[in-house]
């Protein structure tokens, strides 16, 4: 039996210790959802209809926290957030959900109302940081690029449609000026007003009743369309231009030879 010395000790050939083995082709848990911007925009979507179809009640709530929970951890996911941040948000974000379910349950109606609307605006400010880092260093603009940015835009609207809700809750009186107490608008109707004023359409059909509620709405307006005209339409026009480019890049290397 063949023997290897080193130094003082003699060790066999055969017992010399292994390397462990690594499959370079195995799949890294870290990058797993890398990038998946289509999904957490279909979470986001799904949120919308949760809260319309199961309204604005304990369950209807619930409901909703839990979706957006989901679509902020995969939002963290797909924007490969470092995996320090990203197991503290694995374990704040279910207790947070969890606290606010329990206040939803054994508070007043209000305070449900403003724990809610607090923690789902806590919820869509972390995701969009997340995105809108990893979407900046893209070294090629494509179509997961483009999904993030709609994403934000739409985290933007749910956002101030949480603070919306906080300002009706606070204020004793309501929100809108066409919903008057003791009436309370839903949770429908606050992201229905943020989306209308985000695009500047303009319905009419809710307004802002105090000052604070006007000039947040404002503020929402300019942020939106700065954002329309900056943000994604530089998306768009890279993604574009990355798909001439690629088209001139195939033409000049002529058809693949046979």
């Amino acid at each position: 039996m063949a023997v290897r010395y080193s130094g003082a000790m003699a060790t066999p050939a055969s017992q010399t210790p292994q390397e462990p083995h690594v499959d370079d082709h195995a799949p890294d848990k870290h990058l797993r959802f890398a990038d998946s911007y289509g999904l957490v925009l279909l979470l986001l979507i799904l949120s919308f209809f949760a809260s319309a179809v199961a309204g604005d009640n304990h369950f209807g709530r619930l409901a909703t926290l839990v979706l957006l929970a989901a679509t902020t951890w995969l939002a963290l996911r797909a924007s490969q957030v470092e995996r320090r941040l990203l197991s503290w948000a694995v374990t704040l974000i279910p207790l947070a959900t969890a606290a606010a379910i329990v206040a939803s349950v054994l508070g007043s109606d209000d305070t449900a109302k403003i724990v809610t609307a607090s923690l789902t605006g806590l919820l869509v400010l972390v995701a969009p940081a997340a995105i809108i880092k990893r979407v900046a260093t893209h070294p090629v603009i494509n179509l997961n690029t483009f999904y993030g940015a709609v994403c934000v835009y739409l985290l933007i609207a749910m956002f101030f449609a949480s603070c919306f809700a906080v300002i009706g809750a606070a204020s004793g009186q309501g929100y809108f000026a066409q919903i008057q107490p003791p009436a309370k608008a839903s949770s429908t109707d606050y992201l229905y007003f943020s989306f209308v004023t985000i695009t500047t359409v303009g319905y009419g059909d809710l307004t802002a009743r105090g000052d604070v509620g006007r000039m947040t709405a404002v503020l929402e307006a300019i942020f939106g369309q700065l954002y329309l005209i900056t943000v994604v339409a530089l998306v768009v026009q890279n993604l574009g231009l990355a798909r001439k480019r690629k088209l001139l890049e195939d033409e000049e290397r002529g058809p693949p030879e046979t």
